[in-house]
């Protein structure tokens, strides 16, 4: 199986002193990209560290909403430059974050428009994070989207109607570990969705599927994320990572072939 983890922080210090035992576990494990979300200034040298070690590593640049603060505008003047100096694959890790705190929601809101049409401007898709902000998240997307804007709602965990919406808006969701907890809604609805605006992350190393809570998440455990959307969905594992892939390829405008076939 091929497949791609459209979400993953394997740049962080996390993975410090085994990075590179985690890339060769995800390549076995048959992961031939896994791009990595940028968060904010500091973690920019990270990323940049980690693409040029290895090739399927690609990078998206933007601010995550958790570090978005009075000082928005002046750190995203910082931010932009990387898109020309290391191409992206999308804008991101961006988006709308009520749960951590409310204190910079208008902040928050300015910051996310802003980082849209910077994507609109570079025909870049977007990794959008929503934290109980999901209806504020579709609302303020759906004018972009309306100008050809595209992307991913990452790790959705809003309601069924507001996952109709999103797909509706010509946006994928992201599905990772957490599909595989029990008490996780979205498991009663996502079988009735259509495969082919379902893609896969890990979100690493955050939310482990089952049966590794608990444990640091990798890439090479999306295997466990495509066992479970095969149940869901009543479809071979194969299948499922066949058309997660092929979704995240055009997505994201990544080569069909795999790094391990060039070498």
């Amino acid at each position: 199986m091929k497949l791609v983890d459209t979400h993953t922080h394997i740049f962080g210090s996390q993975f410090e002193l085994d990075m590179e035992e985690v890339v060769m576990r995800a390549r076995r494990a048959g992961v031939e990209w896994m791009l990595l979300p940028n968060i904010d200034l500091e973690s920019i040298e990270s990323v940049v560290k980690a693409i040029k070690q290895f090739e399927e590593l690609k990078p998206m640049w933007g601010l995550h909403p958790c570090h978005v603060d009075g000082n928005w505008q002046e750190v995203l003047e910082k931010i932009r430059p990387f898109f020309q100096q290391f191409p992206a694959c999308a804008v991101g890790e961006i988006g709308l974050d009520f749960y951590w705190s409310k204190e910079f929601v208008t902040e928050q809101i300015q910051a996310l428009e802003m980082q849209l049409a910077w994507a609109l401007e570079y025909k870049l898709p977007v990794s959008l994070h929503t934290r109980e902000a999901t209806r504020e998240t579709i609302d303020i997307v759906r004018p972009f989207a309306e100008k050809g804007l595209r992307g991913v709602f990452h790790c959705f965990s809003g309601s069924e109607i507001e996952a109709s919406e999103v797909i509706d808006l010509g946006f994928c969701l992201g599905v990772g570990g957490s599909i595989t907890y029990p008490k996780n809604p979205v498991r009663e609805f996502i079988g009735h969705l259509p495969l082919d605006s379902i893609v896969l992350e890990t979100d690493a190393p955050y939310l482990p599927p089952v049966p590794y809570r608990g444990k640091r998440n990798e890439p090479a455990y999306l295997l466990e994320v495509v066992f479970a959307l095969a149940d869901f969905f009543h479809r071979t594992p194969a299948e499922i990572a066949e058309i997660t892939s092929l979704n995240s390829v055009s997505l994201f405008n990544l080569s069909a072939q795999s790094v391990q076939q060039k070498n």
